[in-house]
């Protein structure tokens, strides 16, 4: 190259930042989509999902009931009224429209695999009717990879979740295994709501719920009438831990599902939030103010899948916040993400470097040159 004696040329250093353009947008051109791991089973439980969705909404209008098209814009079925006399609740609807997406599905395809799960395995699994849509989910993802979850229900629900009052959480589970999508279903259930007793609830929101019950030949966990020093909540939840332990044939549990803030579950509505939405391999130093079935279970260093704060579940695993129109399944970075050519990457930027090298190396000449004078030294 021909020394430069001039001053720095502008000509240079817009060519220079030109090129590093170029070079990006080349690089950018390189993406291509690549499927995620475990797309065909992600693919898989998301249509099951869709299926079983499906099917509620046909349920629902056979008996008549009233889909709210304004709090249901993609008249899932799967919100539910905001009030009716088994809401124990309120909640926010934005996370309950975030559960009703089939894609979901694939998350928990993949938070299972995440806790090593393998087909055979049992899993722990407690519901509330809080999250149809969730719990549609779970159940999609078990069915796909041979899981066996154990399921145990609080059948109170939150408002916009399964709060059709003759149309429960549990009549769907039925309508469910009764269309032939899978045949696990709850094994034991409670009111929910205050205590897990269904306080907070008028007495015939809470006969509504024993009903179901009943009607769909589920074990009734309920402590009414606690001796001195004990707590109905807390019989509640040894009750459940009873039960998950009598269920898994000497197996370990591979994972601990919680969908919902149920009291029984998690302890108390603090340790509902502060349990991370998604996978967490420990809850070991957490400090809860109390422990629900969940926590007992964790102490057992089983992975735990905690769906709640759908909002931030959804940021932090790729789901759309908003789900009007009905997002289309297999769509997603939970099935297909972009990737770089690595080996274009490479080449580019060494193409800049060699560049911006001789560059620096023209300037370097150009200020010796320049400023040659203060490397001679001056005879005393």
């Amino acid at each position: 190259m021909k020394q430069r004696i001039g001053k720095p040329s502008y000509i240079i250093l817009v060519s220079l930042a030109l090129l590093a353009l170029l070079l990006f947008f080349l690089a950018e051109k390189t993406q291509t989509p690549k499927k995620s791991d475990y797309y065909t089973e992600k693919i898989q439980a998301a249509q099951l999902a869709k299926k079983a969705q499906d099917i509620i909404k046909q349920e629902i209008n056979r008996r008549g009931l009233v889909i709210d098209v304004r709090n249901d814009p993609n008249l899932t079925g799967l919100i539910g009224p905001q009030y009716s006399l088994i809401t124990t609740d309120r909640s926010n609807i934005r996370d309950k429209l975030i559960a009703t997406n089939p894609n979901l599905a694939a998350n928990l395809v993949a938070l299972l695999h995440r806790a090593e799960v393998m087909p055979g395995d049992p899993v722990a699994v407690m519901f509330t009717g809080s999250f149809p849509g969730a719990n549609i989910a779970v159940l999609a993802a078990c069915k796909v990879l041979g899981v066996k979850p154990v399921i145990i229900t609080s059948v109170g629900s939150s408002s916009y979740g399964a709060t059709y009052e003759d149309f429960t959480w549990l009549d769907m589970e039925d309508v469910l295994v009764k269309n032939g999508l899978w045949d696990f279903r709850s094994i034991a259930a409670s009111l929910g709501g205050g205590d897990d007793q269904g306080r907070g609830l008028s007495p015939e929101g809470r006969i509504l719920l024993e009903n179901a019950i009943k009607r769909n030949g589920v074990e009734f966990i309920n402590s009414p009438n606690p001796k001195s020093g004990e707590n109905a909540l807390d019989l509640n939840i040894k009750k459940r831990i009873k039960i998950f332990d009598s269920q898994r044939n000497d197996l370990k549990y591979k994972a601990v599902i919680n969908v919902g803030g149920g009291l029984a579950a998690v302890g108390s509505t603090q340790n509902a939030r502060l349990i991370p939405p998604g996978f967490s391999a420990s809850l070991k130093g957490r400090d809860f103010p109390a422990k629900g079935a969940l926590n007992i279970l964790a102490g057992r260093r089983i992975p735990v899948i905690h769906l709640l704060d759908m909002a931030r579940f959804a940021e932090k695993h790729g789901l759309p916040i908003e789900v009007t129109p009905e997002p289309e399944i297999g769509k997603g970075p939970i099935f297909v993400k972009e990737q770089y050519s690595v080996v274009s990457t490479v080449i580019y930027t060494i193409i800049l470097l060699v560049i911006l090298v001789a560059a620096v190396r023209l300037d370097l000449r150009y200020y010796f040159v320049k400023n040659k004078h203060l490397f001679v030294r001056k005879p005393r």
